[in-house]
């Protein structure tokens, strides 16, 4: 602890300045097309980050598309819309490789089940119902219905397991602190 007081004082400006300059990287990097398929690539793939993230890209995705679709757009031009607002490179890319494809005769959802990490089978299926049934912006409405429970939900777990994290971890900081000051203590008692 003395050490790492030491240290601080005397070259701590180099840990705030190092940080500063990473920070300023990081969002320089985000900024370029580059660093934007990275991390959204990244995000996506982070164990309690990205299942929500998806969650969130889909409803963004259904919602979107069914206003669209509702409001009279044909659906290439509804995708390319949606793919535009959707906000992740990964589903935009995919979303404009189904704007492609539909444009060739494809159905929608033949297309998005050959991703069944980024839409899940749920999705898809739903999606080959509104298509059969000719209710493709209802089905999507229902979709989006599902998901932002589905994020309401997660969002409250979340909220649920950081409390106590939050408790462990300041245990832990402050037991360390406590102990950094109080074995040196008893070793000179000791002696």
């Amino acid at each position: 602890v003395i050490s790492l007081t030491d240290f601080l004082r005397s070259r701590g400006w180099i840990l705030i300045l190092g940080f500063i300059a990473l920070i300023i990287f990081i969002f320089r990097y985000y900024k370029t097309k580059e660093g934007k398929e990275f991390f959204d690539k990244i995000f996506l793939k982070l164990p309690l980050i990205g299942p929500f993230l998806k969650m969130v890209y889909l409803s963004r995705f259904a919602e979107n598309l069914s206003t669209l679709i509702s409001g009279g757009l044909p659906i290439t031009r509804s995708l390319e819309i949606t793919g535009e607002i959707v906000g992740n490179t990964v589903y935009k890319e995919i979303i404009f490789q189904t704007r492609d494809e539909v444009r060739k005769g494809e159905a929608i959802s033949a297309v998005l089940a050959r991703f069944p990490e980024t839409f899940p089978p749920v999705f898809t299926q739903m999606t080959v119902v509104g298509e059969k049934t000719g209710t493709l912006d209802r089905t999507l409405m229902n979709i989006v219905d599902f998901y932002r429970k589905e994020v309401d939900r997660t969002i409250d777990n979340l909220l649920k397991i950081l409390e106590p994290a939050l408790i462990v971890f300041l245990g832990v900081v402050v037991g360390g602190l406590v102990a950094s000051i109080l074995l040196p203590l008893y070793r000179m008692v000791a002696f």
